[in-house]
């Protein structure tokens, strides 16, 4: 059996972005705090506004973090075209969804800052990516199972 260093370094990867996400999401009133006190651009009265939005996009975003690793899983173990394969990029994708909705609805809200607007675009096309690979898998799943019927 090939021995695929790539994914397992994704797999690790993964786990040590869940680590440092799930201490961000943690520490978050104090990271929030600490960014409004040193920066002018935002007041005191944006301090829910922004906890609102990071806790909104935070979770989708430890869920896709959760979803990628569960990914390079299927590929470590030989099995990228199954159906969990599949549940996952159907949740990547719509969790992508929610966080481009929520800081696309953010930028009438908060001061809109160029990071806002990028985030916004990357997380559309993580969306689309995600449905084309949905996608991608489905037709790959469909086409295994005719050539095991076949066989």
């Amino acid at each position: 059996m090939k021995n695929d260093n790539l994914s397992k370094f994704l797999y690790g990867l993964c786990i040590a972005g869940l680590i440092v996400l799930t201490g961000m999401i943690v520490g978050l009133p104090w990271l929030v705090r600490w960014l409004v006190s040193r920066v002018n651009f935002y007041s005191e009265t944006h301090t829910i506004r922004l906890m609102i939005l990071l806790y909104t996009t935070g979770i989708p975003a430890w869920i896709i973090l959760w979803q990628t690793k569960n990914l390079a899983h299927n590929i470590i173990e030989r099995n990228p075209f199954s159906m969990a394969s599949k549940k996952n990029l159907k949740i990547i994708s719509l969790c992508a969804v929610v966080i481009c909705l929520a800081y696309g609805t953010a930028l009438l809200f908060i001061p809109v800052t160029i990071s806002m607007i990028v985030i916004v675009g990357g997380a559309f096309m993580v969306a689309l990516i995600g449905a084309i690979l949905y996608k991608l898998v489905d037709v790959a799943i469909e086409i295994q199972e005719e050539n095991e019927l076949t066989i």
